[in-house]
C-alpha cells in the first residue's frame, strides 16, 4: 500500500443520499483509497442504490466508521482540508485541487490527512469550517456552482493520484529510432526517386526538404521499416517493369 495513499481518509459530513455514499467509494477505489468516515449518514450500508453505485468497492463500505460530529471524526488528524465553493471570512487560505495535492504528498511521514466534503444542500457550519487547515476549491464555468459529491471527491482525489503515483505509470513514449537509420531511409527514398526520374539534383530542395521531415518525426525502427519497404517494393515494381518493356522490345 502506498504510504500517502493509506494516510488519506475521506470525510463526508451528513451525506443525505446512499447512491452519492456509493458513487463516492468507487472514486475513492479507483484512486487507491480506502479510508471513509461519515458524520451522521443516512442508511447506506445495505441500500440498493448504493451497492450498485458503489460497485466492487464494498470493502470501503464495510470498513468505513460513522460519527456524532465532525469534531470527533477528526479528534486523531492533524491535517485537515476542506472542500468547498463557499468562500467567507472564516475560510481561509484556499488552494485549488491541485496545489492540495502538492501539499498532501509532501508529508512522507505516517500522519493521517482528511478530506473533507460538507452536505450535498448546505456544506459545512462556520465552526465545522474552523476545524481545517487549508479550503480547497474547484473551478467550474458557472458563477453558483453545484458539483455532485462524488464528482468533487473525484477531482480531488485524482489530482492526488496523479502527483504521487500517475508518472510512475505513464507509458513510456516508443524509442525513437537513431539518426543512422533515418539517414539509411532518406537515402532509399531519394533512390527510389531517382528511380522514378525525378528531376532535381542531390542536396535540391526536395532532398532537404526529405531530411528536414523525416528529421523531424519520432518514428521508431519498426515505422521506418515500412518505409524501407514501400522503397524496396517500388525499385522492385521499377526493375520488373523495365525488364518487361526490355523484353517487348525486342
Amino acid at each position: 500500500m502506498n504510504v500517502i495513499f493509506d494516510n488519506i481518509y475521506v470525510v463526508l459530513v451528513e451525506p443525505a443520499n446512499p447512491g452519492n455514499i456509493g458513487s463516492t467509494v468507487r472514486a475513492m477505489k479507483n484512486m487507491g483509497i480506502h479510508h471513509l468516515r461519515l458524520i451522521n449518514p443516512v442508511p447506506y450500508r445495505d441500500v440498493p442504490e448504493q451497492r450498485k453505485l458503489g460497485y466492487r468497492s464494498q470493502e470501503i463500505v464495510q470498513n468505513s466508521k460513522e460519527f456524532p460530529t465532525l469534531s470527533a471524526a477528526l479528534a486523531d488528524i492533524p491535517l485537515v482540508f476542506l472542500a468547498t465553493t463557499r468562500s467567507g471570512k472564516w475560510k481561509k487560505d484556499f488552494l485549488l485541487p491541485d496545489k492540495a495535492a502538492e501539499i498532501i504528498t509532501g508529508r512522507r511521514g505516517k500522519e493521517k490527512i482528511a478530506i473533507v466534503f460538507g452536505r450535498e444542500d448546505s456544506g459545512v457550519t462556520i465552526d465545522e469550517s474552523q476545524l481545517a487547515n487549508y479550503c480547497i476549491t474547484i473551478p467550474t464555468a458557472v458563477s453558483y456552482p453545484s458539483i455532485n459529491l462524488a464528482q468533487a471527491v473525484l477531482v480531488v482525489l485524482y489530482e492526488i493520484y496523479k502527483l504521487e503515483e500517475g508518472n510512475r505509470k505513464t507509458v513510456p513514449y516508443p524509442k525513437t529510432a537513431p539518426k543512422k537509420t533515418f539517414a539509411r531511409l532518406i537515402d532509399n527514398i531519394w533512390s527510389m526517386m531517382q528511380s522514378l526520374e525525378l528531376r532535381e539534383p542531390e542536396k535540391g530542395l526536395f532532398h532537404r526538404s526529405l531530411k528536414r521531415a523525416l528529421n523531424r518525426t519520432r518514428w521508431t525502427n519498426a515505422d521506418i521499416a515500412v518505409f524501407d519497404r514501400v522503397c524496396k517494393q517500388v525499385r522492385w515494381f521499377i526493375d520488373e517493369r523495365t525488364t518487361v518493356l526490355a523484353k517487348e522490345k525486342k
